[in-house]
């Protein structure tokens, strides 16, 4: 049997040439770090695997792959079996102005997928489309009907990450990851690789980062139907008008629901509005814990509206927007009721 549980802990490789970006992106999303603060960090030797708690009693396995020739010759020949059995998802970082994009980098890409399905013989089978960010930008997966937030139950799902597109032309970046998409699709899958590769385009300096992790994160996460059912039911019963769910200590978007009144094609709500209060607020919350004041909730309140964001389990953070005839006080109080019910789910979900 394998040691990683299908429930509660799941292996994650993180992969792609030296200089891609693979170790800045690991330690602004988990070690809370400035992007400017990354230019410090030094290239990835080998392998550096550590493990994060989620809610949920999910523990990620996040292995950090050096991506130097002679690290990745190794992953990709004598530690094969060792760093590709038993992954639950590969996140492959691309760095959008290499100049062996298509040549050097794309071939290594399709070693590794070669390595994971020799390695997990499942993954040969067809997966489903996975479900992604709505237009909203949410960063959320819609999970499949037992709750668990799979591509399928076949085996690995691949991530592609089209990193440093800051460096690209902002009139050019949308071409350019579609016809990356496309042409690394046609190679793959003309290497015989039939599962779902997702793409996405991302830079340290802006919400693209939050919103590709938090789909990542999502898809990782036991019983997420469960949780947006009771979210849902918040939201309801306190005549809220959208209500955002984060994980702790990354600050990524877990789950959200909107009103529907609100949740609308033409709506002049921000489509970004989620990563970027992920990027917002966890810059908040250095800059609090630089000056040693400890961060424990935000009130905003605008001519029309009213958001409260605040701890709601050891786990979790909730932002609430409601009506600006909704006191904060009001708010604060709902958040204050309900986290008893929503510690219980979360134990729920521990004891999946």
């Amino acid at each position: 049997m394998s040691s990683y549980s299908k429930t509660s802990r799941k292996k994650v490789l993180l992969m792609g040439k030296s200089g891609s970006g693979k170790t800045s992106m690991r330690a602004i999303v988990f070690k809370s770090q400035l992007a400017a603060e990354t230019r410090r960090l030094g290239a990835t030797i080998d392998v550096e695997s550590s493990q994060i708690k989620f809610l949920g009693g999910l523990r990620l396995d996040l292995w950090d792959c050096g991506g130097q020739d002679s690290f990745m010759d190794q992953h990709l020949t004598s530690q094969s079996s060792t760093i590709f059995r038993s992954v639950h998802s590969l996140i492959y970082i691309f760095d959008a102005e290499s100049p062996e994009l298509l040549s050097s980098d794309t071939h290594y890409f399709l070693k590794c997928l070669g390595a994971l399905r020799d390695q997990n013989p499942i993954s040969q089978s067809p997966h489903p489309p996975l479900p992604t960010a709505t237009e909203g930008g949410s960063g959320t997966v819609t999970p499949s009907g037992d709750g668990t937030p799979t591509a399928s139950s076949g085996g690995p799902t691949v991530f592609v990450l089209l990193h440093k597109m800051d460096l690209v032309p902002e009139n050019l970046q949308a071409g350019k990851l579609a016809e990356f998409e496309q042409e690394v699709s046609k190679r793959a899958a003309d290497a015989g690789w039939k599962g779902e590769l997702k793409f996405f385009g991302t830079s340290i300096w802006n919400e693209t980062l939050y919103k590709a992790w938090s789909v990542v994160v999502a898809h990782l996460m036991p019983s997420l139907s469960s949780l947006r059912s009771h979210l849902s039911h918040f939201l309801s019963v306190t005549s809220a008008a959208e209500v955002v769910l984060f994980e702790r200590t990354t600050f990524l978007v877990i789950a959200s629901v909107t009103a529907p009144e609100y949740d609308v094609e033409d709506s002049e709500w921000d489509k970004r509005r989620f990563e970027r209060i992920s990027t917002m607020v966890k810059a908040f919350k250095l800059g609090c814990t630089k000056i040693r004041a400890p961060f424990q909730s935000l009130t905003l309140s605008s001519a029309g509206h009213t958001a409260v964001l605040d701890a709601l389990t050891p786990e979790t953070y909730i932002l609430v927007l409601s009506k600006r005839s909704i006191q904060p006080a009001a708010i604060e109080l709902n958040i204050k009721l309900a986290r008893p019910h929503f510690a219980k789910v979360e134990a729920l979900g521990n004891a999946k």
